[in-house]
């Protein structure tokens, strides 16, 4: 079943996401200095709460995943707070959210749950 996430990034990253038309996070080794010793598996962390994402960057991604699928590569549980995806996710699956409906949203999920 399909399913709505959030992902937080940045301008930087988002244009990046958009230049290749995947959703598909880069994660490197590096020396401690900010030299990349070279880049391990690529993954995307998603998140069921906008609040989550909101943590990680100012450009907020909505997310359509099916983490069910029959051959997804994720490590999704029912109830918890992030998913790591292990396969490319399509642009056409990725809405950038403006920021009214970031603030809908994220006033929609604190009413949800009564903070």
């Amino acid at each position: 079943m399909t399913m709505l996430f959030y992902h937080g990034t940045s301008e930087e990253s988002w244009k990046a996401i958009q230049e290749e038309g995947i959703l598909y996070g880069r994660r490197f080794i590096t020396d401690g200095h900010g030299n990349i010793i070279k880049e391990v598996q690529r993954c995307t962390y998603l998140t069921p709460m906008i609040e989550e994402a909101m943590c990680y960057g100012q450009v907020i991604l909505e997310v359509k995943y099916d983490p069910s699928r029959k051959g997804a590569k994720n490590n999704y549980i029912d109830g918890c707070w992030q998913v790591r995806i292990y396969e490319p996710i399509d642009i056409t699956d990725v809405h950038r959210m403006n920021g009214a409906e970031v603030e809908a949203e994220y006033n929609k999920r604190k009413e949800d749950l009564c903070i």
